[in-house]
């Protein structure tokens, strides 16, 4: 026979039951509550307004120039504002690569750009702008950097080619380097005259450019007290004094013969 429990023996129990369901009710509803409230005190505290904005990587332009094609405002809200529309905004203007935004501590953010490579200075209508390694040119530069004038040059794929060797070129090299000139025609369109900061001009292809010019501190080492002259490197290196080359009008002698 199955026990009879009175319903007076249940009663302190099934109140139990009911007050701890209570409880975790208000607990859960005091929280929702304490987690809104909190939320609203921050929105509507200065900790949610945006500190300080540092931009990271800017030479083309300043960063006061960053910031403000950003949109992001001073002051404003750290949260008023999505990344990614922020970073596809940057990442559209001249010059630029590549574009992280991130939000950082309690209300600051930083903005990292990628310009592209400047590789050297072109003229436009009397003007010389930035030529980027991209090929792009970059107008307006708030920079000044240490890069050889590209001239003469006609066919965007030339540009290319160029750009291409100068950044395989050893460093050290490439910021000797004064000027290019294309000199291309029909039967050698390959064609470079190149002037150096240290006196010398040479002569050479677009194809073997950055790999003949790694052993331009070799050569130049070798003529030290020499006069300066020509250093034709299209076919072997060779080498003639300006005197002889310039001066009295004859094809001067050579007087390097072919240097690996």
């Amino acid at each position: 026979m199955d026990k009879v429990i009175d319903i007076q023996d249940r009663i302190p129990s099934m109140r139990e039951k009911r007050r701890r369901k209570t409880n975790k009710k208000f607990i859960f509803i005091l929280a929702v509550f304490c987690i809104a409230l909190l939320f609203l005190l921050y929105f509507q505290s200065p900790i949610s307004k945006i500190g300080t904005i540092k931009v990271k990587g800017a030479l083309l332009q300043n960063e006061n120039s960053y910031i403000e094609k950003s949109g992001i405002q001073p002051d404003g809200s750290l949260w008023g504002f999505k990344l990614h529309e922020v970073q596809e905004t940057l990442e559209g203007l001249e010059g630029v690569q590549k574009v992280s935004i991130s939000r950082k501590w309690f209300n600051d953010v930083v903005i990292s750009i990628t310009e592209w490579k400047v590789v050297a200075y072109t003229e436009e209508k009397g003007q010389y702008n930035l030529l980027l390694e991209n090929g792009n040119t970059f107008h307006g530069q708030t920079t000044k950097p240490n890069v050889p004038i590209l001239s003469n040059v006609k066919d965007t794929k030339d540009a290319q080619r160029i750009i291409k060797q100068l950044l395989k070129m050893d460093k050290n090299v490439f910021q000797l380097i004064s000027e290019i000139i294309s000199i291309g025609d029909e039967v050698d369109p390959d064609s470079l005259i190149v002037y150096m900061d240290d006196g010398y001009e040479v002569h050479a292809d677009i194809p073997s450019f950055a790999e003949k010019m790694d052993y331009y501190p070799e050569i130049t080492a070798q003529l030290s007290g020499y006069e300066k002259g020509i250093i034709d490197m299209e076919v072997g290196t060779f080498f003639t004094p300006f005197s002889e080359a310039y001066g009295a009008g004859k094809e001067g002698e050579v007087h390097e013969e072919e240097s690996e």
